[in-house]
């Protein structure tokens, strides 16, 4: 198996840092810098039903190239947490009253229901 390098990019805003990340038991986390979310490269790969290096290629690539839909946690003020969605209505479904959630692409470019569909 090719073994898949760390990495990390920064928003034009700074903002956000994707980082890939090799850990200790030899998986693979891709999350933002800073936030507890995360997914690995097992997982990518199982669900998109390829390999491992091309499924974390994709998910960072898609990122990127803003085909990703971006959800931002703020509580209180504060960014508390940072994910990749597919269904932000469902996100807001669950959000507590000192929470807001603000979707956005790689780029900075905000989300608008009516405009944009998430890729996946």
């Amino acid at each position: 198996m090719e073994m898949i390098e760390p990495e990390e990019h920064a928003s034009a805003d700074g903002l956000l840092t994707l980082a890939v990340e090799s850990l200790k038991d030899g998986d693979v986390a891709i999350g933002f810098r800073g936030y507890p979310w995360h997914t690995h490269a097992d997982i990518l790969a199982s669900i998109n039903a390829m390999n491992e290096t091309d499924a974390v290629r994709q998910f960072i690539d898609d990122v990127l190239n803003d085909r990703s839909l971006i959800a931002v946690q703020i509580i209180d003020n504060a960014i508390h947490d940072v994910w990749i969605t597919d269904d932000p209505a469902n996100d807001c479904k669950y959000k507590q009253s000192n929470e807001e959630l603000q979707f956005r692409y790689w780029s900075g470019r905000g989300y608008s229901p009516n405009a944009d569909s998430p890729s996946r």
